[in-house]
């Protein structure tokens, strides 16, 4: 039966190679991110990536996941609701792909069965 696991396998790390997602808005230096993995067994199925920001105008903090964003007034702040937020969005994606997964492994659990039956 195939292993799923969701986590979190790197630490908050600096990424300004994401500046451009802000337009502009985002003081690069303060740009982080980390991913939400989901697995089957070793192979990595999907990422949810989270990013958090300062913006230049009002020093608030952006948090973004691939469905949803806000503001809040810190990077503490900014970092749990991209967690929350993000954790949301990647069990919505495990139960997408959980069903088809599950009846792959009893199509071949059946197969396996009929083969010991005939033989």
């Amino acid at each position: 039966m195939n292993m799923i696991t969701m986590g979190i396998e790197e630490p908050w790390f600096k990424d300004p190679g994401v500046a451009d997602m802000f337009g502009g808005k985002a003081d690069v230096e303060t740009i982080e991110g980390t991913n939400i993995v989901i697995r089957i067994d070793d192979e990595i199925l999907d990422l949810v990536e989270l990013t958090v920001a300062r913006f230049h105008d009002d020093g608030e903090w952006v948090w973004d996941t691939p469905d949803a964003y806000g503001w809040t007034r810190n990077i503490n702040g900014a970092k749990e609701a991209a967690m929350k937020h993000g954790w949301s969005e990647a069990l919505l994606r495990l139960r997408e792909v959980v069903p088809s997964e599950v009846v792959s492994v009893l199509d071949n659990i059946a197969r396996m069965a009929a083969a010991a039956v005939r033989n």
